[in-house]
């Protein structure tokens, strides 16, 4: 059997009835092994963003690996075998700790594919909800860059796609997985020299910005005679953080800037220049305003410490 073959089946009837029957999964899996159940498990995923999908593939693989090498599998595990599993993965695969950050998304992709399992019948038993996450710590904060220093990166970017990649990133507060798949058919010239970039978002969702003019007219110089679906830029997310990160060290700047540092620098220098936060929100894609108010609070602008004697 093949992963293409793999698949997610009704059951034609219970197995078990009577008082149990409620108890038992309804639907089944034609994976008979812990790869091809994550093979499944991955394609249940398949309309969520490729960054997502990315993440729970190289999460899964490498937590079943963990479970493999404690000498179990994800049908026997118990509890012990994947608290083990998931203590191996607090050391990343170049020999660091991880972040608390990182433990917790390994965690939580842990628990949903435990949970999977269970759902579809390749397990008994679902040891996910006895795992518990902590709560990592907040360090939206110390990823804000100044506006002085965003730009003095901008202007530290070599002429040409490096400067208008960075200026998109910023003033369209893209993503990294959104700027490395731009094609130009997303870029719409508007009449008042604005551009509008139609970017799809996470869970292929579609959102709108407006570029200011003068960036619109770099971004719009470095087109020449491309074609609608190539990609503007051109380049992947990993290069593209790479690119910013030697930009920064040039520039001296925070050298551990990354295209997600321009995002969280477009949220809250627009929140202080009193932009609405409902727009804000829009602009960036969030599905709520909690997620967007974050940025007011890491930056506050009143405290009680200053009523202190």
């Amino acid at each position: 059997m093949i992963g293409t073959e793999l698949q997610i089946v009704e059951p034609e009837r219970s197995e078990i009835a009577g008082a149990d029957a409620e108890r038992l999964p309804t639907i089944h899996t034609t994976a008979r092994r812990d790869d091809e159940l994550l093979t499944v498990w991955l394609k249940s995923h398949a309309g969520g963003s490729r960054h997502t999908t990315r993440a729970y593939e190289r999460i899964g693989r490498r937590f079943v690996a963990a479970i493999e090498a404690a000498g179990s599998n994800l049908r026997r595990a118990t509890i012990d075998d994947v608290q083990s599993a998931l203590e191996v993965m607090r050391i990343t695969e170049k020999g660091e700790p991880a972040s608390a950050a990182t433990i917790n998304t390994q965690v939580a992709v842990a628990k949903a594919l435990l949970g999977f399992a269970h759902q579809v019948g390749y397990t008994r038993f679902n040891a996910g909800p006895l795992i518990k996450m902590k709560r990592a710590p907040r360090k939206l904060a110390q990823r804000i860059m100044p506006e002085v220093d965003v730009h003095i990166l901008i202007r530290a970017a070599k002429p040409g796609r490096d400067r208008a990649l960075f200026e998109v990133a910023y003033y369209g507060a893209l993503r990294v997985a959104e700027l490395a798949a731009l094609t130009w058919s997303q870029v719409i010239p508007r009449d008042t020299g604005e551009v509008q970039v139609a970017v799809i978002g996470k869970g292929d969702k579609e959102r709108h910005v407006l570029l200011p003019p003068a960036i619109a007219k770099r971004l719009l110089a470095l087109r020449e005679a491309a074609l609608p679906t190539d990609r503007v830029f051109g380049i992947r997310e990993r290069e593209i953080n790479y690119l910013i990160k030697r930009t920064a060290k040039r520039a001296g700047v925070n050298e551990a800037a990354s295209a997600h540092w321009f995002r969280h620098a477009h949220a809250s220098h627009a929140l202080d220049n009193g932009a609405p936060i409902t727009l804000v929100s829009q602009t960036l894609g969030h599905a709520d305003l909690k997620t967007t108010s974050v940025y007011a609070h890491a930056r506050p602008d009143e405290s009680s410490s200053r009523f202190l004697k």
